[in-house]
Order: C-alpha cells, then structure tokens, then sequence
C-alpha cells in the first residue's frame, strides 16, 4: 500500500468543490471550517481509510494536491483534476482495464454488433449531455448507465489490492463469454465489499472440483467456496431474439444448478452458489431490493425455493453445497429514458449441509453488502 503525504498541503480555494466531494458544495460550505479530522481537510494531508455507505471494510480515499486529485488503485497512481467525480473516475477505470484500442476497434462497429459496455458507455455520454435532473445537480441513472457504473464499481473493488486475472478481462471483451465473466465479477466484488480476500482459482492449473474463487472474511478467518452462474436468455445482453413476458413467470435455473453443484469441493470448505436469474422484470412498490423476497411476489420465488427444498430432502446424505444464492440484476433491460430498474436477491440454505458456516458475522456481512449493492459513493 502507498501512502502519500504532503506535511504543507497547498491551501485549496473556498470556492472551489470540497475535496469530500460527498455534498456536492464548495469547500469554503462543506469542510474548510470543520477542523483538520473532518473529511475535506485530511483528504489534503494523505489518503485516509474510511469505509463508505454500502460496505463492511475501509479503503483508502483519495488524496488532494492544490488542483489535482491522487487515487492509488494496485500498482498505479492515478492523476487527475481535483474536480473528478467518482463516477468519472470509474468510466476512466473501465476505459484503463479493456483498452483503449479496444474501445476504439468497438466503436467502428455498428450498434448491433459492438460488446454491450460499449453500448452502456455510449448512454452515458448522452445522459450527461442532457441538463441535471436532480436537486444537486446530478442524475438519475437510466438502466444502461447503472450497468456501466457498476461494472466499474465491481472493477474498482476488485483491482485496488490486487490485479484481475487477465482470462476474465479477455472473456469480458467477448460477447459469448460476457455474461459469465461480468456476474462472476460482480459477486466476486460484493464479497470484497464485505471484507473478503478473493483468491482466483486458474482454470488451466487447477484441476478436478474448481469453483470460481475462494473468499476469506479477514475478520472471522471463514472461508466459502463461491460458483456463480447467469441464465441466458434470448433478447438479453447479447443474444439474440425477442425479450419473452412468459420466461418472468418460471425461474428455469435447475440446470445451471445442477451443474453448479459438481463444481463446489468436497474438502470441508463451506460453498455458496451464486446463480442471477437474468428476467426482465419491474420490483413492486414496497419490495426490498437484495433481501428475503416474499413468498408470492414474483412466480419463480416459489418455485426456486420449494424445487431446492425437494432436491435436498431427497438426499440421504448431506448437501454438498452450503446454500444458493438468488439473483436478479436488471439494469441492462432498461432504456435511455427511465430510471433504471433495480434488482432483488434472496438466499436459501440446506438443512443439511456436509460443511456449515460456521460464523454468521461473514453472512452478515455478505447481505448487507448485498443489499446494498445499488449504492456507488459521489466519492472515494
């Protein structure tokens, strides 16, 4: 970990934007008066380790110098105007990780044909060209801005300590493989956020039973085997064909279940499946994104969770896996003119699981990252 500090910061104008950046004010209205702990002022000192809204763990802020705005991410120092956003900085972080030759090569492509990020990247550009729509001067997020923002949310988390595995930047970059690598990023991200060593496990070197990663709650020492799986649908990211009402009405996810099943280990580890519906579908009013869904509010509920509970009282010995986790993340369904929908998740365990978790505070961490995932921070 670098740190960076400079013992006589350059004194910043009041009436520029508070290093925070978290209100949206001036310094001279947000911290400059505030003393030396408040979070504008130390932000001019060093980087400083705060854990934000949405997260079990701390990260380290960014650094301001006078005009410019310092962000360690890995191995690289990244420089920037002291006016950066945070979501600036993520679509610079998304550029950084696929290339900017491949972003270039992508765009001389036709709509149709170009990867589904550039497409999102394109609805961003067109929503900041349009006049603010909040109180403070932002925006509310259409479906394929939210999409975008949080595929670099998910990359930032994932690559502040460590560098991703370059099979999952290539398998991004393709249109077959996106679909998995993006969810199998995105769960891998929400365990970060929970305070979760992620260990990759290579595909080429490891060989017999092999899940995603394995992560490890840096506060219990629990680890949990992670297998994550995403439906493919027709009309849906990039495959073809016509977005079907009727495929809302059935979870159809036994298969990727079963199959997911022979890759969790059979060592002792405790082992989640991660599996994301993918069904183009609006929440109802009143029902919590990311939480135990109520029985009855969506068909497929029912059906994921009375088919697990069959399958497992079935067996006559113990389940290999510790529990399923149910997903939907419908940002990409939406258009350029709505705000995006949002998603909901649930989780069912075995009752007879062959290795248990045995500390619930790594749960406990884990959904309410999960449960507030739809956050990005205006800052970090």
């Amino acid at each position: 970990m670098f740190d960076y500090q400079w013992n006589e910061p350059v004194k910043l104008d009041s009436n520029k934007l508070c290093p925070c950046g978290l209100r949206g004010k001036s310094y001279g209205e947000c911290c400059e008066h505030k003393g030396p702990d408040a979070l504008g002022n130390a932000m001019q000192r060093s980087g400083v380790l705060r854990r934000v809204e949405g997260t079990r763990t701390e990260t380290l802020s960014s650094m301001v110098m006078g005009d410019k705005r310092l962000r360690i991410v890995w191995n690289t120092l990244w420089d920037a105007p002291q006016e950066q956003t945070f979501h600036e900085f993520l679509d610079k972080l998304v550029l950084a990780t696929l290339g900017s030759d491949w972003f270039k090569e992508q765009s001389q492509l036709s709509p149709d044909d170009q990867n589904v990020i550039v497409r999102w990247r394109s609805s961003l550009f067109a929503l900041v060209d349009r006049p603010p729509n909040t109180v403070d001067g932002g925006y509310i997020f259409t479906g394929p801005v939210e999409a975008y923002m949080h595929l670099g949310y998910d990359l930032y988390w994932l690559q502040i300590h460590h560098k991703l595995p370059d099979r999952l930047i290539e398998r991004l970059k393709t249109r077959r493989d996106f679909q998995g690598a993006r969810y199998e990023i995105l769960v891998a991200a929400v365990f970060a956020r929970a305070g979760f060593d992620i260990e990759w496990l290579d595909e080429i070197t490891k060989t017999g039973r092999r899940c995603e990663f394995i992560a490890t709650h840096k506060v219990t020492g629990a680890r949990i085997a992670v297998e994550t799986k995403s439906r493919l649908r027709s009309g849906a990211l990039h495959f073809k064909g016509q977005v079907s009402p009727e495929s809302n009405l059935k979870a159809d996810i036994f298969g990727l279940y079963e199959t997911a099943v022979k890759q969790v280990p059979t060592d002792g580890t405790p082992s989640l499946i991660f599996i994301d519906g993918n069904w183009n579908m609006r929440v109802p009013s009143g029902v919590p994104g990311y939480s135990p869904i109520p029985a009855g509010t969506f068909p497929w509920v029912d059906e994921v969770r009375d088919g697990l509970n069959a399958r497992w009282n079935d067996l006559a010995g113990k389940t290999a896996e510790t529990g399923v986790i149910l997903t939907n993340f419908p940002y990409y369904y939406g258009n350029n003119e709505e705000p995006s929908p949002i998603g909901v998740g649930g989780g069912v365990f075995s009752p007879k699981p062959s290795a248990p978790i045995a500390d619930q505070r790594a749960m406990d961490d884990l959904f309410y990252c999960l449960l507030h995932y739809d956050h990005i921070p205006r800052q970090i």
